[in-house]
């Protein structure tokens, strides 16, 4: 094939999906691999949630589907997330093993991620091992993880450490951000957008104490509350999947009502197709208080001063790889509402701070993405 002929790619992500954060994966990853790449890259998008929900089936049609382009993509959504279901191979990549031989053409799992909590069961552990056993020994396929602790997980899930598994960057930290009307927004005031998390909330919380849900709806409460004290704000209310609409009516019924009623509104749900249109809101914010990993990602990438409200291990290594720890609060934490407090009030003073320290980070990661890039390139001039 020679250097000037395009490619065609299989890009498998979850293209029909209304967690938008699915979205902000696939437009980034596809945006900065067109940039890196000499050739014009043409996509077949293949939507995983199809097969996630069982309308379609790995099988030899989705074989010769890849066989018929360039290679494939396997976008870096959560692959390894344990369920009882996922029998052939462990993971949301249910391609039996019997059909792996038959894919003739290059394969790049592309910054897999996981989500499998401290003490929760993973079916299929020993399928998820040949899974990956069976990735790194073929010269065809890059296994990659995302840069937010999956790798080490591996090594204490399954026992697989080697330099052979790439870390490599959150590809929602480039997603596209278009301009768009956006009545949510208040002119004269500092608009705060919230993202609140409230997936595998019986995992992620504890019924009662500083690691409930309760504490940390209460904290998020009572910093708004005392930001409004000190600035002329308006509230915005971002979920990013349907899970985030019952911790949001449970803060709703916590705050002061005339905050209720005349500093806070909310956005809606977006589907993929929409990703950049949804995280063009984000560019208008002055503060983003974000717990949602692809509200705190993108943020970071697209120079919006944030603080990381964390809550799992992968957002806490991802802040922490990058050196912006200032940036971010522990939920659990027993002092939460004081230095959730601290810091969004130095997040909306210096705001011009916090945009370098991004557009520091954001730099490092994109040269690593490149990097990367060029290894793919060869493996489809191969």
């Amino acid at each position: 094939m020679s250097r000037q002929s395009s490619l065609e790619l299989v890009h498998l992500a979850n293209f029909n999906s209304t967690n938008i954060g699915n979205g902000a994966l696939a437009n980034g990853l596809e945006h900065t691999m067109s940039e890196d790449i000499e050739r014009s890259i043409r996509w077949s998008r293949e939507a995983w949630d199809d097969y996630t929900f069982r309308k379609l089936d790995f099988d030899q049609t989705f074989v010769d589907k890849v066989n018929a382009t360039d290679g494939l993509i396997v976008g870096g959504a959560v692959t390894f997330n344990g369920r009882d279901y996922n029998d052939r191979t462990g993971t949301r990549f249910e391609l039996p093993f019997e059909l792996w031989d038959k894919l003739k053409k290059p394969i790049v799992f592309y910054g897999l991620s996981y989500r499998n909590w401290p003490g929760q069961v993973y079916h299929h552990a020993d399928k998820l091992r040949q899974m990956v056993e069976k990735a790194l020994a073929s010269e065809k396929i890059i296994f990659s993880v995302r840069n937010d602790g999956t790798k080490a997980w591996l090594k204490t899930m399954v026992g697989i450490d080697s330099d052979a598994i790439i870390e490599v960057p959150d590809s929602a930290v480039f997603v596209e951000a278009h301009a768009g009307d956006y009545p949510e927004i208040v002119n004269g005031a500092r608009n705060i957008m919230v993202a609140f998390n409230d997936e595998d909330a019986v995992r992620r919380y504890d019924e009662r104490g500083a690691h409930s849900r309760e504490t940390v709806i209460a904290a998020l409460v009572e910093v708004l509350e005392r930001l409004a004290e000190r600035y002329p704000i308006n509230i915005i209310l971002c979920p990013h999947y349907f899970d985030d609409f019952k911790m949001m009516s449970a803060f709703i019924e916590r705050i002061k009502p005339r905050l209720a009623h005349q500093n806070m509104v909310a956005s809606g749900l977006c589907r993929v197709k929409d990703t950049s249109y949804f995280y063009g809101r984000y560019m208008r914010a002055d503060l983003a208080i974000s717990m949602r990993v692809h509200s705190m990602s993108p943020c970071i990438g697209l120079g919006v001063p944030m603080v990381a409200l964390t809550t799992q291990d992968r957002m806490s290594d991802f802040i922490a790889r990058l050196e912006l720890q200032n940036q971010a609060v522990d939920a659990f934490d027993p002092l939460v509402a004081e230095k959730l407090y601290a810091k969004a009030v130095y997040t909306l003073d210096h705001g011009a701070d916090v945009r370098d320290s991004f557009a520091r980070a954001r730099a490092k990661l994109r040269d690593e993405t490149r990097v990367f890039h060029q290894r793919l390139d060869k493996l489809f001039s191969g």
